[in-house]
């Protein structure tokens, strides 16, 4: 026992010697301890935290894949990082592998991560009035599409193209099944919802809102019932769409328009869903465009009272059915270019205003007079003379038109629109129908060109009411019972006339008269006594003299002798001194001295003494 424990004591000695002389090795360091944290299963979302223990100060980590499909969307935000976030793919399983190192030794622990499968769904915006239209959202993952299956109208949405909005509103055709799709993509996974419905009936608001003007009430009015009954858009540029039906069939929707203006819209083609469509007008303005033709189905629209065509410079003609409209009252096609009107115009036996200036017409429809409500007639250009019915128009009050050719007539039994007030008449006509006289209501007469009337009937007197007369006349001189016209206030005569009526004094309430270079040869002496005149223009007659009793006139305002051959002036002309305005005498044969007394009578007055043209 003694020697063993001798030859222990030697080797341990041997041993600590050794350590003196050379280098300690590093002892080998432990086992990292790695604890990737908890599983995820049936995660609703694409991401997760993960939880692994956090790394000591000589510990580094790493986050790997072992497992599961991987693509663009499939990545750590940092893999170095324990609780880094992890995204995935929907509907995939991955084993994920947290590295732990500690010097040369390292550890490893898995963690599995499952996701959901991918989800979508499409939710709908739902308006009351969408009838033919939907609002769609489609719940997206990043990018999408939508497909429809059904012929529709379009697509609107968010981006370009429509299709890849999340939201879209279709706009559809009436009474249509749709099956619309929507499809998701997140990476390489894609999920799809499918939304059914078929489509009513258009619906006025619909429409509106086509129109741009729904909520804008300014722009239309409703009934009680909600109805849309009326449309304002003149000189709008939302306008056109009336005449695209094709692109914008909700129009067809407002059966319930009563009235619709659409004046100066640049229509080139008639809209034909006005007459095929709208058959509760009363009232339709399409006036100021450019439309060739009016559809022969104008006819359907029965309860139309009022039609305002006018300035539709390339129509040329009126549908024969016109004559349908029963219920029209008024209507206006002035400037339209016609040459024509159908027979049937004269059927429209509830009309009370035509309007037909601006158009040159062969002529009158020869029933015109079963207008018997007529009212008011503005007139065309006329090749004939109107024919002898339109006597029959009892009701007419307001008429004017003009006849061309060598000479224009009036049916003998004129005086019969007894019921007349205004009556203007452009042609070359001869004489008046001596029935002319009845017509007693008459306040204004125009017939001032043409050569003139060469027979003024007696009967003219009996035109008591008249207050303004214009009158072309080849005649030396008026008929005695003019003198009756005693509520005149405007006179004047064209053409050729010698001699006023003595009596001219009794025109007491004329306030205007004008007879220039009608070859008149004097001045009645008693003009005077027209206390109300205040312009009296005579200019370029054959006149000598100027009665003395111009001196009465004390409300004259303007006085014009100018062009004739008057060498004196009457010196009543001082007691104009303060009312008269303006006298005008150029152009007649006055001695420097009669201009000088002139002068000094009338300090104020404004003395026209030359002017060009004359001698």
């Amino acid at each position: 026992m003694k020697k063993t424990y001798t030859v222990l004591m030697f080797i341990a000695l041997i041993s600590f010697g050794c350590q003196d002389n050379q280098d300690i090795m590093p002892p080998e360091p432990d086992l990292p301890v790695t604890n990737g944290g908890k599983d995820f299963l049936d995660v609703d979302e694409f991401s997760v935290q993960l939880n692994a223990d956090d790394l000591k100060e000589d510990e580094k980590g790493v986050w790997k894949i072992h497992s599961g499909m991987i693509d663009e969307k499939v990545s750590f935000t940092d893999k170095s990082d324990p609780k880094t976030v992890f995204n995935g793919l929907p509907g995939e399983k991955y084993k994920l592998l947290w590295e732990v190192r500690k010097g040369s030794k390292s550890t490893i622990d898995t963690v599995t991560v499952s996701f959901s499968p991918l989800n979508t769904e499409i939710s709908i915006g739902v308006e009351d009035y969408f009838s033919t239209r939907v609002i769609l959202y489609g719940k997206s993952y990043g990018r999408g599409s939508w497909t429809v299956e059904g012929k529709y109208h379009h697509l609107l949405g968010n981006s370009d193209p429509a299709v890849n909005s999340s939201s879209i509103k279709l706009i559809g055709f009436e009474n249509v099944d749709y099956k619309i799709t929507w499809t998701t993509w997140y990476g390489s996974k894609s999920a799809s919802a499918t939304y059914q419905f078929r489509t009513g009936l258009y619906h006025q608001d619909e429409a509106l809102e086509d129109l741009s003007i729904l909520n804008r009430e300014g722009y239309y009015k409703r009934n009680s019932n909600g109805d849309v009954t009326e449309i304002n858009l003149n000189g709008d540029p939302k306008a056109w769409m009336f005449g695209d039906l094709e692109n914008f069939p909700s129009l067809k929707s407002l059966v319930h328009l009563t009235k619709l203006e659409l004046s100066g819209d640049g229509f080139h083609a008639f809209p034909e869903v006005i007459t095929s469509n709208y058959h509760k007008l009363k009232y339709l303005d399409i006036s100021s465009n450019y439309f060739p033709s009016i559809p022969e189905n104008l006819g359907d629209l029965k309860e139309l009272d009022t039609l305002i065509l006018n300035n539709n410079l390339q129509l040329k003609s009126i549908p024969t059915r016109i004559g349908e409209l029963k219920k029209l009252k008024y209507i206006n096609i002035a400037g339209i270019g016609i040459s024509t009107l159908p027979e049937s115009f004269s059927e429209l036996v509830n009309l009370r205003y035509l309007n037909l200036e601006l158009n040159g017409i062969e002529k009158l429809p020869e029933q015109i007079g079963n207008l018997k409500n007529l009212e008011v007639f503005r007139g065309p250009v006329l090749y004939q003379s109107i024919p002898n019915s339109f006597s029959n128009l009892a009701k007419l009050r307001f008429c004017f038109f003009t006849v061309t050719g060598d000479e224009a007539i009036l049916p003998a039994d004129f005086g019969r629109l007894t019921e007349l007030d205004t009556l203007w008449l452009y042609g070359n006509y001869k004489k008046l129908p001596e029935s002319f006289g009845n017509l007693r209501k008459l306040d204004f007469f125009i017939a001032n060109n043409g050569s003139g009337f060469n027979s003024i009937p007696e009967s003219i007197g009996n035109l008591v009411n008249l207050t303004k007369l214009h009158l072309s006349v080849d005649v030396p001189s008026l008929p005695k019972s003019f003198t009756q016209l005693v509520n005149l206030q405007y006179l004047s005569f064209k053409g050729n006339l010698n001699y006023l009526p003595n009596d001219f004094d009794k025109l007491e309430n004329l306030v205007s008269f004008g007879a220039i270079y009608v070859q008149l040869k004097e001045i009645p002496t008693n003009f005077g006594n027209l206390e109300n005149l205040r312009e009296f223009n005579v200019a370029g007659n054959e006149i000598t003299s100027i009665p003395e009793s111009v001196g009465k006139l004390k409300n004259i305002r303007e006085l014009n002798f100018a062009r004739n051959d008057i060498s004196t002036f009457p010196r009543s002309f001082a007691n104009l001194a303060n009312t008269l305005y303006k006298l005008a005498i150029h152009g007649n044969a006055y001695s420097e001295e009669e201009l000088n007394i002139l002068k000094t009578s009338l300090p104020y007055t404004n003395i026209v003494t030359w002017m060009p043209g004359d001698d």
